[in-house]
C-alpha cells in the first residue's frame, strides 16, 4: 500500500487534523483564508509543581496556514495581545504560513484579535482563543494493577479516569519514591516505577502520593509486589560467598582487577520466586541482586561490591527483613591522563585533497585504552591508528584528516581528542570558504510503500542547494547509499524505515544545515501538504484487545533444558490486519540488560508479527533461549513507535517456565590459570604463555577470544579458539593454552593480556577488558573472578631478553604505496566495492615480521575502514605487504578518500605509522582517490529474518532494482539441494525485491540478482535461523469466538502451516458426563415435523426453534445497555414479539418483560456439600473491549475473577472445552475464570452461585420455573423461566476448562435452599455451577436466550397463577437476573478477608436477598 503527498484543496481539509473552533473570522474572508494546523486549545500545566502551561518543551505555538486570492498579498500581521507574537514562517506565491506563540501562560482563558492586511488595504480580523486550565482532582478515580518485576524494577499500572480534555498530564511522586510516566493506553494510561522499596515488613502496602500540578496530592496505596506470593514460597536464607574471600577484612586493601572489574558476591538463596527481596544499597542508590543460577528453591544471585558504605538486605519469609553494614577500601588502577601534552595542528588545504593534521605529543605510559577522534563523526580506536612514533613511554599521535573547506557559518567545527573519557582536547578548526546560505534541504515529495510486516519503503524527493550528506529516521541510523535516481542536489532517495522508527525524518546537507520533520508537520505549503506516517503504525491498541485469552502461546509451562520454538498468537477484531506489531522477549538471558551492556545496540529484538488470512490471527515466531529463569518470562508487545508497548503481566497473557529447569546466567569462567615462562630468560627463542581450564557447568564453552599487548612496543597477539582447539576435557571443564614465540633481538618487557572474551553456547558472555568505561556490570562479567585473590598480576608475564644487538630508534623508509591496478577513482555505489594497496618498507632485518602493519581509508563524514595487509615477500631489506578490503555502500561520497598506516613495530621496542602527508611525498604513490556513485548496478545490503521451516518467500533489501530484473538465483550450501531461480513476486521503487521459491534448508544459501541489462549484484548470503515447526503445543484455552466473525480455534502442530480451522484438543479427565436418552414430548411430538425431529436423546430443533419439546423460539431482540457497575445484564422485551403465540390479545401485547442476569457469591463446599465460606461479589471494575464485548474484574481473598459478556446478534458456532457450541442470535454468553484459590481443605470444591428472575407488569397471568438436561447432544443442563409466553433459557454446560484440562462440573438449582421470589408475575432461581478442587484456573461458560413459547404457562402442569384484579393495573418491573460469576484477572492484589463458618447459611440466603432487593429496586 502506497501514502502519497496530501495535497490542500477539500481532501486536504479532511485528511489533517485542523480545528477551526477556536478561531473565528469576526470580518469578511474577502481576500483570503486562515486556519490553525494541529491546534491544542485547551491546555493544562503539565508538571507537578507548576501553574503555569506551556513549559519546555511543551511550548505553546500554533501554525496559522493562509491561502490569499490569487493576485493578492500579505502587508503585514498584528495581534492586539501584547504577550502572544505573531510572525512569518514562510511565503509560497499566494500561501502563508504563520506562527503565534508566547511565553508559559497563567491559568486562564485568553483571547485576542489576529488582523492580516492585504494589499488591497483591507484588514482580515480573527478571534482567536485557547486556554489554560487546571483541571480538578476531585473527580479523578484511579485504580491500580498487581505489580511485576522487570530489569531490576517493580512496575504497576495504573487507571486513572477523570483529567478530561487536558490528558496526558505529567505526575510525579512527591516523595521521589517512583517515577510515573504515561502509558498511551486509554484505560491503563499510567505506568509507575517504583525507586525505592524501603518496608519492614516484605508484604506491606507502599504508600505514595501523587503530586499533580500546581501541588495537589492525592494519596495512592501499592500492593507490595511480595504480597502477591504464598509465604513458604518466600526466600527464608541465603549463603553469601564474597570475591575476593577477605574482602569485609578489617584492614583489607583490595585493587580493582581492571578498570571497572571490582569485587563481587554470590548469594545461594532458598527461593521459590525468580526475583526475591535482596538489594544492596549505596546511600540513596538501590541494586538488586541479579539471578545467574540455579532452579526453583536454590538459586544463585550476584551483585558488586562497591568502595563505599553498603547494606546488604535480604527479605526473610514476609515478616522480618535482614540488614548487613559492610565497608570496603578499593583502589583503582592508574588511568592514563595527558601530562601538558604538545600539541598542534598543520593546515594542508591547498594540497589535491585538502587536509589537517593533528600532532600530539606525550610522555605519560601509554595503558592500552581507546582514544575517541573526533571531526564530524566519532572515531573509536586504539593502537595503532595514530601512534606515529616513539614506545609507551614517550610516543606521538599524528592523524590526518579530510578538511571541509565549505560550511555553514552557523556550525562551529572543532577537532576534538579524548582520552578515555577524561583528557579532552579541542581544536578549533578555522574557515576558509564560510558559507552564509541558510537554505537546508527541501523535502519536495515522500511516499511510504509497505514491503513487509515492519518495514516500510519511504521515498524522499530532496532539493538541496549544497547537496544532501545523508538522510535518516528517528534513530542514528545515517544513509549514506540511499540516493537512486538524480543526484544529491535534486534527486530521489529510499530508505528501509521500520515501523518503530516513524518518529521524525532528517535529512542533512554537505554544510552542516538540516531539515527535520516529525508527524504532523508541515512539509510544504504550496500545496499544504503535512507529514503523515502511514495509519496503520500510529492507529492505538490498548491493553484490553491482549486480554480475555485474545493472546495465547502454541506452548506454554514450557522446561528449557533446550531452546524453545514457539509461536504467539493475537486475535482481534479490534486490530487492524496490517497493524504492525512486534513481540520482544525480556528474560533475562534474550536481554541481559542486567548483566551485560557491552553490546546494547543489538540487545532488543524485535520478532514481526504477521496476519495469517486464513486463521484471522497474528501471528509470531520467536526462540526462548535454554536454561532461562524459571517463572513468567517478561516480554513486551510493541505497536507505537512513541511508546514502549504493553509489559507483560497478569494483564496480558503469561507465558512461563517451569520449576525444574536450570538457569545459567553466567559465563564461561577460568578455574585454572596458570603461565607460561613467567620471568623468562631469552637468549636465542622461546615461548611464553599462559594455560588455563574454562568451566561453564550448564551451557558449556563455546569460542573465546584473547588479545594480548606488549607493555613497551605495543606488540600485539590475538587468539581466537574454540573447543576443538582444547587439550583435554570438554565443554563443560576444558583446558587450553597460549603461546607467544619470542626471538632475538628483542626487548625485555611484560605482556599483558588486555582482553578476554569467552561465550556459552547460549551467547552468554564473560568479558575483560583492561580499560572499560562506564561499564557498571564488568565485576559481575569478568571470568577472573575466582583470581581477583591474587589480583591482576596473573594477566601480566615479564620475560627478559639477553641483548646482544640493540636496534636503534630508526623509523623505517616507506619506499612505495599505490592501490592496485593503479586506480584513482572507485565506484561506492557498485556491487564490488574492494580495493586493495601493495606497498614496501626498507627495514626487514630491523622490524618484527609477525606484527602486520594496517592500511587506514579516512572519508570526512563516515569514520575510517581497515585494511589488513599480510607480507607479499622479502626482498634483501625490503618488506612488500598487501592488503585488500571492501568499502561500505557509499562510504565517502561525494568527497575523495585519503590512506595512512600505522602499526610497524621494530625489533627495539619503537612502533612508527605514516599519515597521508608522508605517503603522498613518495614518487609514484597514490595517496587518495575519488568517489564515485553509480545508481544502476544491483546491489543486495540484506533480507527480513529467514527461518528454516518459512514458505520460501523472502524480502531482499539492496538497490539498483528498478531498471528490471531478469533472475534471482539461489545456490545452497547443502549440497543436496541444486541452484534454482526465484519466482519474483514485487519489485518496490529501486530498493526492495520479494521473491519466493526458496528451497527448504536449514543450512546457508546465497543470492545474485541479475538485472534486464545484464548487470550482477553481488553474493549475499543468507543464514537461516533454524526453528523446529514440529512444535507440541502444551494445553492452553482457547480464546472465545466474538459474535460477527467465524469459528475461531487454537493453532495446530503441523510444521507448514499456520492455525488452521481444526483446533487443538485440550487434554481431558475423562469421563465427562453425557446426558441420558429422553422420551421426546410435545403434541405433536417434537413440535411437529416442521419445527423438529424425534432422536434416540430426546427431540432435535430446527432453528429457530429450540426446547425439549422444540415449541419455543428465540426472540431477536435489540442488544441490552451496557451496566459498568456490575455484571449483570437486562434484557427487556414487549408482549408482541410473535403473532403465533395463544396470548395475542390486546393484553399481551401491553406486556412488558424484563429479564435480569447478574452474578452474586463464591462458596466453598465441604466433601458434604455444607458450606465453609462464602464470597460476596460487592465491587467490580469495568473495562470496554469492543461493542459486543466487555469486561469485569473482582477479587476475592486473592482469587482474581475475570467475567466476560459478550453479545451475539447472529447464530454463531464457537468451541468451549473440546466441544462444538451454536449461539444463538440474541444471546449473552458469560466466559468465567478464576485464579488459584485457596482451598481450606483438598476435599473442598467451589460453587459458583447464580441467579436469574423474569417479571411482568401484569398480574393475571401464569408463571413456571424448569430446570434439567437439555436433548440437542451438547450435554448441558437448562434452566427456564417462564412468565406467560416469554421464557429466560440458560444453558449450563457440564464441563469446564480447569487446570488446563477439560473436566466435568455440576449444575446445581438451589431454589430449595434460598430464598426466592415465585409467583405470577415475578419468578427467580438460582443455579449453582459446582467445581470440584484445583489448582490453579478454571474457566467456565454459561449462556442465556429469550424465547417466546408457543403454550402460554397458564396451560402447563406446575404453573403458578393469579386472577386480575378489578380496575386496577400494575406496573412492575419485569427482569431476569442470571448470575454468573466471571472471575476478573484484576491485577490488584486482593486482602485477604474471610467469613466466619457460622450461621454462613443464614447469610448466603439474606446477602442475596438483598442483593436481589436493591436490583429489582434500581430498575424500578
Amino acid at each position: 500500500m502506497k501514502y502519497n503527498f496530501l495535497y490542500y484543496k477539500d481532501i486536504m481539509l479532511q485528511c489533517i487534523s485542523i480545528n477551526n473552533s477556536q478561531i473565528i473570522p469576526i470580518s469578511p474572508e474577502k481576500t483570503l483564508s486562515a486556519i490553525v494546523i494541529n491546534p491544542i486549545f485547551s491546555r493544562a500545566p503539565v508538571f507537578s509543581e507548576s501553574t503555569v502551561c506551556g513549559e519546555f518543551p511543551y511550548d505553546i505555538s500554533y501554525l496559522i496556514y493562509i491561502k490569499v486570492r490569487n493576485g493578492f498579498s500579505i502587508l503585514n500581521q498584528s495581534t492586539n495581545d501584547t504577550v502572544f507574537s505573531l510572525a512569518q514562517n514562510t511565503q509560497t506565491n499566494n500561501n502563508y504560513l504563520y506562527k503565534l506563540s508566547s511565553p508559559p501562560l497563567p491559568l486562564g482563558i485568553y483571547y485576542q484579535q489576529l488582523t492580516f492586511t492585504t494589499d488591497d488595504y483591507e484588514n482580515h480580523t480573527y478571534q482567536f482563543i485557547m486556554g489554560c486550565y487546571d483541571f480538578p482532582t476531585d473527580n479523578l478515580v484511579i485504580s491500580v494493577t498487581k505489580p511485576f518485576f522487570i530489569s531490576g524494577g517493580y512496575y504497576y499500572y495504573i487507571s486513572i479516569s477523570g483529567m478530561g480534555p487536558y490528558f496526558p498530564i505529567g505526575i510525579t511522586e512527591l516523595n521521589k519514591l517512583a517515577s510515573i510516566r504515561y502509558s498511551n493506553d486509554p484505560i491503563y494510561n499510567y505506568v509507575v516505577q517504583l525507586l525505592s522499596f524501603d518496608v519492614q515488613n516484605l508484604t506491606e502496602d507502599i504508600s505514595l502520593t501523587l503530586n499533580f500540578s500546581n501541588n495537589r496530592q492525592i494519596p495512592l496505596k501499592l500492593k507490595s509486589y511480595y504480597a502477591g506470593f504464598n509465604e513458604q514460597d518466600l526466600a527464608t536464607s541465603h549463603i553469601d560467598t564474597f570475591f575476593p574471600l577477605n574482602i569485609l577484612s578489617p584492614g583489607y586493601n583490595f585493587t580493582k582487577f581492571s578498570y571497572s572489574c571490582g569485587p563481587i558476591f554470590q548469594s545461594i538463596v532458598n527461593t521459590n520466586i525468580p526475583r526475591p527481596y535482596q538489594l544492596v544499597q549505596v546511600g540513596i542508590y538501590e541494586r538488586f541482586t541479579i539471578p545467574i543460577k540455579g532452579k526453583k528453591g536454590n538459586m544463585t544471585y550476584t551483585s558488586v561490591v562497591d568502595n563505599k558504605n553498603s547494606i546488604f538486605i535480604n527479605g526473610n519469609g514476609s515478616s522480618s527483613i535482614d540488614y548487613l553494614n559492610f565497608s570496603t577500601n578499593i583502589k583503582d588502577i592508574i588511568v592514563q591522563e595527558f601530562n601538558q601534552p604538545k600539541n598542534s595542528i598543520y593546515d594542508y588545504s591547498s594540497n589535491s585533497v585538502p587536509l589537517f593534521i593533528a600532532s600530539i605529543n606525550n610522555t605519560v605510559p601509554y595503558q592500552f585504552n581507546d582514544y575517541t577522534y573526533n571531526y564530524f563523526v566519532d572515531t573509536i580506536l586504539g593502537w595503532p591508528y595514530g601512534f606515529y612514533s616513539g614506545n609507551n613511554n614517550n610516543y606521538t599521535i599524528k592523524v590526518s584528516f579530510i578538511q571541509l573547506l565549505k560550511y555553514s557559518t552557523i556550525i562551529n567545527l572543532i577537532y576534538k581528542f579524548t582520552v578515555f573519557n577524561r583528557n579532552e582536547i579541542y581544536y578549533p578548526i578555522s574557515a576558509k570558504t564560510p558559507e552564509p546560505s541558510s537554505n537546508p534541504p527541501k523535502l519536495l515529495s515522500y511516499s511510504f510503500t509497505r514491503v513487509s510486516s515492519q518495514n516500510y519503503l519511504l521515498r524522499l524527493v530532496v532539493e538541496s542547494f549544497n547537496g544532501v550528506k545523508h538522510v535518516h529516521t528517528t534513530y542514528p541510523l545515517y544513509r549514506y547509499d540511499a540516493l537512486v535516481s538524480g543526484t544529491i542536489y535534486n534527486g530521489t532517495f529510499e530508505i528501509i524505515v521500520a515501523a518503530h522508527e516513524m518518529i521524525s525524518i532528517g535529512i542533512f546537507d554537505l554544510i552542516g544545515l538540516m531539515t527535520t520533520f516529525s508527524g504532523g508537520d508541515v512539509i510544504s505549503i504550496d500545496p499544504l501538504a503535512i507529514l503523515q506516517f502511514p495509519p496503520e503504525v500510529n492507529y492505538k491498541l490498548n491493553i484490553s484487545m491482549f486480554q480475555n485469552n485474545n493472546l495465547w502461546f502454541l506452548k506454554n509451562n514450557i522446561s528449557l533444558e533446550e531452546d524453545s520454538y514457539n509461536i504467539v498468537y493475537v486475535e482481534s477484531k479490534d486490530i487492524p490486519p496490517n497493524k504492525p506489531m512486534s513481540f520482544v522477549l525480556r528474560d533475562i538471558i534474550s536481554v541481559p540488560a542486567e548483566r551485560d551492556l557491552t553490546d546494547i545496540n543489538n540487545l532488543i529484538v524485535k520478532n514481526p508479527f504477521t496476519f495469517n488470512n486464513s486463521s484471522g490471527l497474528f501471528e509470531c515466531k520467536f526462540i526462548l533461549p535454554k536454561n532461562n529463569m524459571f517463572g513468567p518470562v517478561q516480554y513486551i508487545v510493541e505497536y507505537d513507535p512513541n511508546q514502549i508497548g504493553f509489559f507483560s503481566s497478569e494483564l496480558v497473557s503469561q507465558l512461563f517456565v517451569d520449576g525444574d529447569t536450570v538457569l545459567d546466567n553466567q559465563g564461561p569462567i577460568f578455574s585454572s590459570f596458570e603461565k607460561i615462562g613467567n620471568g623468562l630468560v631469552i637468549s636465542t627463542m622461546d615461548s611464553i604463555g599462559w594455560k588455563f581450564n574454562i568451566t561453564d557447568d550448564t551451557n558449556g564453552f563455546e569460542s573465546g577470544y584473547i588479545k594480548v599487548m606488549g607493555s613497551i612496543d605495543s606488540s600485539t597477539y590475538h587468539f581466537n579458539f574454540t573447543i576443538d582447539d582444547a587439550i583435554s576435557g570438554d565443554i563443560f571443564n576444558g583446558q587450553y593454552q597460549i603461546l607467544i614465540n619470542i626471538t632475538q633481538p628483542c626487548i625485555s618487557q611484560e605482556y599483558r593480556i588486555v582482553r578476554v572474551y569467552l561465550f556459552d553456547t547460549n551467547k552468554i558472555a564473560s568479558r575483560f577488558d583492561l580499560f572499560t568505561p562506564s561499564l557498571t556490570t564488568a565485576s559481575i562479567i569478568n571470568p577472573f573472578i575466582n583470581y581477583l585473590e591474587e589480583g591482576i598480576n596473573i594477566t601480566i608475564l615479564p620475560f627478559t631478553c639477553l641483548t646482544l644487538q640493540v636496534t636503534p630508534d630508526q623509523k623505517p623508509k616507506l619506499q612505495s604505496f599505490t592501490t592496485f591496478g593503479g586506480i584513482s577513482t572507485i565506484d561506492v555505489g557498485a556491487s564490488d566495492r574492494s580495493i586493495s594497496f601493495n606497498f614496501s618498507i626498507d627495514s626487514a632485518p630491523t622490524i618484527k615480521l609477525d606484527q602486520l602493519p594496517i592500511v587506514y581509508i579516512n572519508s570526512l563524514f563516515n569514520g575510517l575502514v581497515q585494511c589488513f595487509s599480510k607480507i607479499v615477500s622479502i626482498d634483501g631489506k625490503d618488506v612488500f605487504y598487501t592488503c585488500s578490503t571492501e568499502l561500505p555502500l557509499g562510504f565517502g561520497y561525494p568527497n575523495p578518500l585519503i590512506f595512512s598506516i600505522y602499526g610497524i613495530v621494530n625489533n627495539g621496542g619503537y612502533y612508527y605509522g605514516y599519515t597521508n602527508d608522508d605517503i603522498q611525498e613518495i614518487q609514484y604513490s597514490i595517496h587518495y582517490v575519488n568517489t564515485t556513485f553509480s545508481l544502476n548496478q544491483p546491489v543486495i545490503k540484506s533480507t527480513d529474518k529467514y527461518y528454516s521451516d518459512d514458505n520460501g518467500q523472502l524480502v531482499i533489501y539492496g538497490r539498483g532494482f528498478s531498471k528490471g530484473i531478469s533472475s534471482v538465483n539461489f545456490t545452497y550450501s547443502d549440497s543436496s539441494l541444486p541452484p534454482n531461480s526465484a519466482t519474483l513476486i514485487s519489485v518496490y521503487g529501486s530498493s526492495v525485491i520479494k521473491v519466493e521459491g526458496i528451497k527448504i534448508t536449514k543450512h546457508p544459501f546465497h543470492i545474485k540478482v541479475i538485472t534486464s541489462d545484464g548487470l550482477i549484484s553481488n553474493q549475499f548470503t543468507v543464514n537461516p535461523i533454524y526453528f523446529n515447526s514440529n512444535i507440541t503445543p502444551t494445553p492452553t484455552s482457547s480464546p472465545t469466538s466474538s459474535p460477527t466473525s467465524s469459528p475461531t480455534s487454537s493453532p495446530t502442530s503441523s510444521p507448514t502451516s499456520s492455525p488452521t480451522s481444526s483446533p487443538t484438543p485440550i487434554p481431558t479427565i475423562t469421563p465427562i458426563p453425557t446426558n441420558v436418552p429422553q422420551k421426546c414430548q410435545g403434541n405433536p411430538e417434537c413440535g411437529g415435523k416442521n419445527q423438529g425431529y424425534c432422536s434416540s436423546t430426546g427431540c432435535i430443533c430446527y432453528a429457530p426453534w429450540i426446547g425439549i419439546t422444540c415449541t419455543s423460539q428465540i426472540i431477536i431482540v435489540p442488544q441490552p445497555s451496557i451496566n459498568t457497575t456490575n455484571p449483570q445484564v437486562e434484557i427487556p422485551t414487549t408482549g408482541n414479539n410473535d403473532q403465533s403465540s395463544e396470548t395475542n390479545n390486546n393484553e399481551s401485547q401491553k406486556m412488558i418483560f424484563k429479564s435480569l442476569i447478574s452474578l452474586i457469591s463464591l462458596r466453598e463446599l465441604d466433601f458434604n456439600n455444607q458450606e465453609v465460606n462464602n464470597h460476596i461479589f460487592d465491587q467490580w471494575i469495568f473495562t470496554p473491549i469492543d461493542q459486543f464485548k466487555n469486561q469485569y474484574f473482582t477479587s476475592i481473598s486473592k482469587t482474581n475473577i475475570t467475567a466476560t459478556l459478550e453479545w451475539f446478534n447472529q447464530s454463531t458456532s464457537i468451541q468451549f472445552a473440546n466441544q462444538n457450541l451454536t449461539m444463538n442470535p440474541s444471546s449473552i454468553k458469560y466466559t468465567i475464570e478464576i485464579t488459584k484459590y485457596q482451598f481450606s481443605s483438598s476435599l473442598n470444591q467451589l460453587q459458583l452461585v447464580m441467579a436469574a428472575s423474569l417479571e411482568s407488569n401484569s398480574n393475571d397471568i401464569c408463571s413456571l420455573n424448569q430446570f434439567g438436561n437439555t436433548s440437542t447432544g451438547d450435554d448441558s443442563n437448562y434452566l427456564k423461566i417462564q412468565i406467560e409466553n416469554h421464557s429466560l433459557y440458560g444453558r449450563f454446560i457440564k464441563r469446564a476448562i480447569i487446570d488446563q484440562t477439560v473436566k466435568s462440573v455440576s449444575n446445581v438449582l438451589l431454589d430449595s435452599s434460598l430464598n426466592v421470589i415465585d409467583d405470577s408475575s415475578s419468578l427467580q432461581s438460582y443455579i449453582g455451577i459446582t467445581i470440584p478442587f484445583y489448582r490453579d484456573s478454571i474457566i467456565v461458560d454459561p449462556d442465556f436466550s429469550v424465547l417466546i413459547d408457543s403454550k402460554s404457562a397458564s396451560g402447563q402442569d406446575n404453573s403458578v397463577c393469579t386472577k386480575k384484579k378489578s380496575g386496577l393495573t400494575t406496573s412492575q418491573l419485569a427482569g431476569i437476573i442470571i448470575g454468573s460469576v466471571c472471575f476478573a484477572a484484576v491485577i490488584v492484589i486482593s486482602i485477604v478477608y474471610v467469613i466466619v463458618k457460622r450461621n454462613n447459611q443464614k447469610k448466603l440466603i439474606a446477602a442475596v436477598n438483598k442483593k436481589m432487593t436493591e436490583i429489582n429496586n434500581g430498575n424500578k
